[in-house]
């Protein structure tokens, strides 16, 4: 029997106009009159299943309508494909990316999605926790390709291709169109680390793209890039911390989620009271001089073990890059992240940069008027320097413009650039053999 006719009859069956259903499914009267007229191609498997749960479709029934809609093998797929990780604890305070970044592979034109910012930023823990949810809500059948490393020699070892990931992962023939055919009716997420893929993966990638329409991809990546190719750039910010000043110390701070779930952490590694107030203004302090990266405020925690907290805000001032490595060396991929993405700025940038390092709080007004030449110049190089997470965002006054500062990470390293002094927090951590000033100062 044909789909149309079995959704009508089954609709006729519950006793519901197209409008009722609609109401009850959440999917529209357009695509159900369309659907029940077999004026639609492969349905999508969400539509489906909401209508499926909207008519109380169960057992046979209910498989019947999915196999007549083709939905056999995206069953099996789900069934067989394992689980996304489980994100033990929640992203701290990022409901509001993770619904932008939900909505977003719900959209039609958001196919390929390249989620970048810094290294610890949180992009692992986003991805994994809007997988999760689809998968669990949705019954949306993930592919999650764990990260591979680098190849030896910077070789792509050909039996770790993109293209024979995926067909190992969902059990069918390694070729590009085996592949593409077992994936094209059917609604389904990929998530891969963009480190992973070579020139020929990336067009693999952009072929299973163009002919599985329900394929959705999210790319985890540190490389901002003009994609022309229709990928969509989803950065991630560090999170909002709380401006503090060891002048004028804001009692309020201690408010933040930030500073709230650092001081919970605080607990087992630091017996004092963390209610102290001295504790709380060191807490926040270190917060801001770390400007919201998670990676690195866990780094910095680790540091209680051996330090008071008020002993580690005075690293963080003289050297937040100092903590933002664990004693284990782990992390300090953020600072190589900063120092290559200040080797790889235009020359104007790196102008505008100097020139806002010392400045507080700025508009783009107050930017245009401090770098003191041609507003539109001065405009795209504030936007490309925003792009890189080269500087963040100040909670602003409702109403009022945005206000930036350069990250304190990007201001060290930048000042050790004009200033290269020996720092006497510096000399433990490894750099893989190269000092970051040095680095920036050749």
């Amino acid at each position: 029997m044909q789909f149309g006719r079995m959704l009508r009859n089954a609709r006729t069956r519950a006793g519901m106009t197209q409008n009722q259903l609609a109401e009850i499914s959440t999917v529209s009267v357009r695509a159900i009159r369309d659907l029940e007229l077999d004026r639609t191609g492969t349905p999508r498997v969400q539509t489906i299943r909401l209508l499926a749960d909207a008519l109380r479709l169960v057992g046979a029934r209910r498989a019947e309508l999915e196999a007549a809609a083709g939905l056999r093998a995206v069953r099996s797929l789900y069934d067989d494909l394992p689980a996304p990780s489980t994100v033990l604890a929640p992203p701290l305070a990022r409901e509001e990316e993770a619904a932008s970044l939900t909505r977003l592979l719900r959209s039609p034109g958001h196919q390929l999605i390249k989620v970048t910012g810094p290294p610890g930023v949180g992009k692992t823990s986003l991805i994994q926790s809007v997988a999760g949810e689809l998968h669990r809500t949705e019954f949306m059948p993930v592919i999650s390709l764990d990260r591979i490393g680098a190849a030896p020699h910077g070789r792509h070892d050909v039996s770790l291709r993109l293209v024979r990931r995926v067909a190992e992962a969902i059990g069918c023939d390694s070729a590009l169109t085996e592949v593409a055919g077992s994936l094209a009716s059917h609604d389904v997420l990929l998530v891969a680390d963009e480190r992973d893929l070579d020139d020929g993966d990336r067009q693999d990638l952009r072929v299973l793209v163009q002919l599985c329409r329900g394929l959705r991809v999210l790319l985890e990546t540190c490389t901002v890039t003009v994609d022309r190719a229709g990928a969509t750039t989803f950065t991630l910010f560090p999170l909002h911390v709380p401006e503090w000043s060891r002048q004028t110390p804001d009692p309020a701070a201690a408010d933040s989620p930030v500073v709230q779930y650092m001081l919970a952490r605080c607990a087992p590694l630091y017996p004092e009271d963390v209610s102290a107030p001295e504790t709380l203004t060191a807490i926040a302090g270190i917060c801001w001089h770390l400007d919201g990266i998670p990676a690195a405020l866990e780094s910095a925690l680790s540091w209680l073990l051996i330090y008071e907290p008020a002993e580690l805000l005075r690293i963080a001032e003289e050297s937040p890059a100092r903590l933002t490595a664990s004693p284990s060396g782990e992390h300090a991929s953020l600072v190589e992240w900063v120092r290559q993405a200040l080797a790889t700025l235009p020359e104007s940038g790196m102008r505008t940069l100097h020139r806002l390092v010392d400045a507080p709080p700025w508009t783009v007004k107050d930017a245009v008027a401090l770098l003191a030449g041609s507003g539109a110049d001065a405009e795209d190089s504030l936007r490309d320097l925003r792009a890189r997470g080269l500087v963040r965002r100040v909670k602003s006054v409702r109403g009022e413009p945005q206000r930036f500062v350069v990250l304190n990470l990007v201001r060290h390293l930048v000042r050790s650039a004009r200033d290269p002094r020996p720092d006497p927090y510096d000399a433990p951590v490894s750099w893989g053999g190269l000092h970051p000033v040095q680095t920036l100062a050749s």
